[in-house]
């Protein structure tokens, strides 16, 4: 898990406003901008391990679930990487003697949180979120996010949104939309898990093996798939957080997908 204190949390969390929030210049048809939130192209490689979770910390990001020590930086992309280790293997055991080592440890259920807590973006200002990425690799193919037995994905961009807190084992948890590559096609638009669809509501931006291993360009509107995903809200809340996850830890086996960029889009 990503841990600072001090001076140098401090650092890190100035370093990683810098790197996260940077206003590009760029201007697109109709005279629209661009707000970058994450865009690692000029960032030199960070293996996996210690060296990438220093990186993270210097970004100030934080993990309040599992440990991304599979994830990567190489040739401008961030890798995802979801795979059994040492705490997988020993969940059994932690389950019963140390459930906080399990739930910060884990290395195939990883939620990292890359906006700092002071994030706030109206959806009025920038009503289109975009974003990069690549599938690579996916959890087993039975696979399914809307079963809690059965919930691996390789990709999320989870965006929480400032709405009452729901608690779900301790944390409070605000309502959010995560954007997901799905193993098999849904019929609806918007699913949902059982054990989180009080706070956590999904939509697919893929399916399965379709376009697996293509660099892949999305763009949603915000406020049309929060009042899709929470039908009857007539207000949409400012977005307060940006977080990325991946897991393959209840059916095992190993996921992976890469991010590029991630960016806001003005009127």
């Amino acid at each position: 898990m990503i841990r600072q204190c001090g001076l140098a949390k401090a650092v890190g969390l100035l370093a990683g406003i810098l790197f996260l929030f940077v206003m590009a210049a760029d201007t697109g048809a109709g005279g629209s901008q661009e707000w970058v939130i994450f865009n690692p192209g000029d960032q030199a490689d960070v293996p996996a391990g210690e060296p990438f979770s220093r990186w993270a910390g210097e970004m100030g990001w934080q993990s309040p679930l599992g440990d991304p020590r599979y994830f990567f930086v190489e040739n401008g992309k961030l890798h995802m990487v979801s795979k059994p280790g040492p705490i997988y293997d020993s969940r059994f055991w932690l389950a019963v003697w140390d459930r906080e080592k399990l739930k910060d440890q884990i290395e195939n259920k990883v939620l990292v949180r890359i906006s700092p807590e002071e994030f706030r973006i109206d959806p009025d200002e920038y009503p289109v979120i975009g974003f990069t990425m690549t599938p690579v690799t996916l959890p087993p193919p039975e696979a399914d996010l809307r079963e809690s037995d059965k919930n691996d994905a390789a990709f999320y961009l989870v965006v929480s949104f400032d709405t009452e807190k729901k608690d779900f084992g301790g944390f409070e948890l605000p309502e959010s939309i995560a954007y997901v590559w799905a193993n098999r096609k849904w019929s609806q638009p918007v699913a949902g898990d059982p054990d989180y669809e009080a706070f956590m509501r999904y939509i697919p931006i893929g399916y399965g093996r379709d376009k697996l291993g293509q660099k892949l360009t999305v763009t949603r509107k915000i406020r049309e798939d929060f009042q899709m995903a929470y039908p009857g809200r007539k207000t949409v809340p400012d977005i307060i957080g940006i977080a990325l996850m991946i897991d393959s830890n209840t059916l095992g086996g190993t996921a992976e997908s890469t991010l590029s960029r991630i960016w806001f889009e003005s009127k």
